[in-house]
């Protein structure tokens, strides 16, 4: 797998919406570039559903490129706290697994090993990021989304800022760390 995420600083943000429907990100590189788009393929939970707050208990995303090329699969089952990544061709890339607080992150690689770990502030907005051995990969940040959205939808923007050599494989899953953390905390339930 390529690294589709070398940059030193990756923004995730998930656009406005006044009445939650299915999750969508979108992963870029600077202010502007468009990396990729993650985007919940599951039927999308009804008006209803929304304003009653009755989700599934499985999210499951398709991130592409973004010129729509598949990348990868994120599933995140509620029931289990731990989203778990594949490829286009369903080979395993990783497990994300979710602490009890949803402060604390585990990254496992495509054979269970841990790869990485991500602890947050009390407030879960501000994680140090490091690598199985405590090496440090850098930090993510749920940042300010705007007057508009931040009062209006519950929609979020995070910030991954890599400080150090990442390999690939755990470049991908701490990005998409921030996707599951905004589902697992963040997201209307």
């Amino acid at each position: 797998m390529d690294d589709p995420f070398d940059y030193p600083k990756v923004r995730i943000r998930q656009p406005g919406k006044l009445i939650p429907g299915r999750a969508s990100y979108e992963i870029f590189h600077g202010r502007r570039e468009l990396l990729a788009v993650a985007t919940e393929t599951t039927e999308g939970h009804s008006r209803l559903q929304a304003i009653t707050k009755m989700l599934p208990g499985t999210r499951t995303l398709a991130v592409t490129t973004a010129a729509g090329e598949p990348m990868l699969t994120l599933v995140k089952r509620s029931g289990e706290w731990v989203a778990e990544l594949t490829d286009p061709d369903g080979a395993p890339i990783g497990r994300i697994s979710i602490g009890g607080s949803r402060r604390h992150y585990t990254l496992l690689d495509e054979q269970d090993q841990v790869a990485g770990k991500a602890v947050g502030d009390l407030a879960v907005k501000d994680f140090s990021l490091t690598g199985a051995n405590g090496e440090r990969y850098g930090r993510l940040r749920k940042t300010w989304a705007g007057l508009w959205k931040e009062l209006f939808t519950s929609a979020d923007h995070y910030t991954v800022t890599f400080t150090g050599p990442v390999p690939p494989r755990v470049r991908t899953l701490i990005v998409m760390m921030a996707i599951v953390l905004d589902l697992a905390r963040y997201e209307p339930s």
